[in-house]
């Protein structure tokens, strides 16, 4: 392949895989140095320039290179954001579990995004890290990442109704994947103040509020913390079938309507 090409398609990759880093936990994080977020994107993209097919620019005019440009961030950012949303999910579990146990008001600051976070929010996001980065997970998103090409060549995406559709599907597994990781606390929750309602009912004399609000805490900690290995399995599974989602994702984009 001609040096010119080789380089052309180098540009091409570096656009998706950086817009695809920015979205990324880890990289996307403030403290994360931007040239090193750089670098990792120019290196990912000059191992992958070989391997795929070459898109000549220089046949193309200037407001049609400036598009192709646009095209392959916007890929990249999409195809990131599918493969956050799983982090999403996590932080919207702990905002809940928060809400449900009163803790809503403790704060931490969460070192990634630079911003104040509860702190059940802060440890599902931390647990969610971990395990994809223990279980080598990681590589396997990278690896999803570079097979879209085999089927999104450089140039050619589409919008179309199914890829909306798809998008709004894994939008909404943000939501059931959140309440599926909070639903032992809301549980919890429901029957402490069921039963400290009867119990208003049966002795008024007693300060039910108190009462009530302190064993909320306290039971709803302990199933929290019961239930982290159940959170890091449903992180697990979404980060398994993360490669071909982001393939049937690229799938999509590269059908016309």
């Amino acid at each position: 392949m001609p040096l010119e090409l080789n380089f052309q398609n180098w540009m091409l990759i570096f656009l998706r895989i950086s817009a695809f880093l920015l979205v990324l936990p880890f990289f996307s994080a403030t403290n994360f140095p931007v040239r090193m977020r750089v670098a990792l994107a120019a290196l990912s993209a000059l191992l992958l320039a070989p391997n795929t097919p070459a898109f000549a620019l220089t046949k193309l005019p200037l407001f049609g290179i400036i598009g192709v440009m646009a095209q392959e961030v916007a890929i990249g950012t999409l195809l990131g954001f599918v493969a956050r949303m799983v982090f999403y999910a996590a932080d919207l579990a702990g905002n809940i579990v928060a809400t449900e146990i009163g803790l809503n008001l403790g704060t931490i600051m969460n070192p990634l995004s630079q911003a104040a976070s509860p702190i059940p929010g802060s440890i599902l996001f931390f647990l969610a890290a971990i395990v994809m980065l223990s279980l080598d997970l990681h590589h396997w998103v990278l690896i999803g990442f570079a097979r879209t090409y085999d089927v999104l060549p450089m140039g050619l995406a589409h919008l179309n109704g199914d890829l909306f559709a798809t998008v709004v599907k894994h939008s909404s597994k943000i939501f059931v994947t959140a309440l599926q990781i909070a639903a032992p606390v809301l549980a919890v929750s429901f029957v402490v103040t069921v039963i400290f309602g009867v119990l208003s009912r049966a002795v008024p004399q007693m300060n039910v509020f108190q009462l009530s609000f302190a064993f909320r805490i306290a039971a709803g900690l302990a199933i929290f913390g019961f239930t982290l290995q159940l959170t890091a399995q449903y992180v697990i599974n979404y980060l398994n079938r993360l490669p071909d989602d982001l393939l049937r994702l690229a799938q999509m984009l590269g059908i016309k309507s």
